[in-house]
């Protein structure tokens, strides 16, 4: 795929980051990562922000306030802008960042590696071709509490945005419920779409990595253990956004996870 970029630039130091830069610097031999701390970043002055995003792709893997102050910096820029998950956590943060990817000049992804899977790809078409009704059980999430961000949230957008592109033809049809369970490490969604689904989401905190799709009682796709053995989603992902056609749809990203916080919201979960 030809990409209209030749450079990278990660905002953000952690473990991801470094991930990011070898897989992205692996594949695409051409193309020069730089790592740049995120407050390091947001000491810049607009001049050096000016000179240091000039013609790159900007990946931006910090805290979802962190990224709303660097979208601002960035927002009269026309970069590509990779936005890593979460990218709100609040209906305050939604709002917020709805509000600059709206009014930027930047064309706007946010980080859904797993789209761009060989595994969800393949799943995918059996899924919509299966005209009859499904029950969807997803477990997704692991062992790790982070101090600063609550275990649902560090997993759940990774099957959100797969549950948003299953349904988006009919979002309107969709209803949805949620409660807490596990002293509120775990979220439990029911999404049903009459007549089609019935998907129950489980995510945040588990004893164990899991990542697992059920359709009607069997285990159809399992992310962690996938045969898909020569898949790279995040490079894959990486490359569409690179490409000389992309467009932003951060709209169709979003629509189910601002259901998700709205709920929350008005429940005071």
């Amino acid at each position: 795929m030809k990409s209209s970029n030749q450079a990278l630039l990660i905002i953000g130091s952690g473990a991801w980051s470094q991930k990011v830069s070898s897989i992205i610097g692996k594949n695409n031999k051409e193309i020069i990562v730089t790592i740049l701390g995120a407050r390091e970043f947001l000491s810049l002055d607009e001049a050096a922000v000016k000179n240091i995003i000039a013609n790159q792709i900007v990946w931006i893997a910090t805290t979802p306030k962190n990224q709303i102050k660097i979208l601002n910096m960035i927002k009269s820029y026309d970069n590509k802008v990779i936005i890593e998950k979460p990218f709100a956590v609040d209906k305050g943060e939604l709002k917020e960042f709805l509000n600059l990817t709206s009014k930027t000049d930047n064309k706007i992804y946010l980080s859904e590696p797993w789209k761009h899977s060989k595994v969800w790809s393949k799943k995918l078409n059996s899924i919509t071709e299966n005209r009859n009704f499904q029950h969807i059980i997803i477990n997704r999430g692991g062992p790790i509490e982070r101090t600063y961000i609550n275990p649902v949230w560090d997993w759940i957008q990774h099957d959100l945005g797969l549950v948003g592109q299953l349904l988006s033809e009919q979002k309107e049809n969709v209803s949805i419920d949620l409660k807490w369970v596990q002293q509120n490490k775990t979220l439990n969604i029911n999404l049903v779409l009459p007549n089609e689904f019935r998907i129950e989401l489980n995510v945040g905190y588990f004893s164990e990595k899991i990542a697992v799709w059920e359709i009607n009682g069997e285990t159809k796709i399992d992310f962690i253990n996938s045969e898909e053995l020569n898949d790279n989603p995040i490079n894959t992902m990486f490359e569409h956004v690179a490409s000389e056609n992309f467009q932003s749809n951060v709209n169709e990203q979003t629509w189910l996870t601002e259901k998700i916080i709205a709920l929350l919201d008005s429940k005071s979960l």
